[in-house]
């Protein structure tokens, strides 16, 4: 498993590498970033080369799905937590029950039968006079 991971790895690194290469004069251009808004204050960036933008959004990218990764991970513990604290509840319970005498076990009550039905009485036809 751990070749497959080196190869893929290793695979989008070629991959991610050619696409600088091959688009070097594109990514070496400038972008001022700008926002306006509907004030009278409009906002822009200093002028930073297109590459920088590509790999500061993959950055952001890495970091949101390792926050979400994280999120999920405790979740997950904290559940497990959870589940193994009932499961200690249960064995407790589970051996108490195990321990208790055969006399208190016998002197349970049994469950009263229900009477049986009566079947209903069948009509009797009635006389034409």
């Amino acid at each position: 498993m751990r070749f497959v991971k080196v190869l893929v790895l290793v695979l989008v690194f070629f991959i991610s590498m050619m696409f600088f290469v091959q688009n070097n004069a594109v990514l070496s251009q400038t972008v001022t970033l700008k926002l306006d808004l509907f004030f009278d204050t409009a906002w822009s960036s200093i002028e930073l080369p297109f590459y920088f933008m590509v790999l500061c959004a993959f950055l952001l990218g890495a970091l949101l799905t390792m926050l979400l990764l994280m999120i999920s991970r405790m979740r997950a513990g904290a559940a497990l937590r959870r589940a193994n604290k009932r499961i200690r509840v249960l064995e407790k319970e589970l051996n108490s029950l195990r321990n208790l005498p055969l006399e208190t076990a016998r002197k349970a009550p049994e469950p009263v039968a229900a009477p049986a039905p009566v079947a209903p009485a069948e009509p009797t036809p009635a006389k034409a006079g």
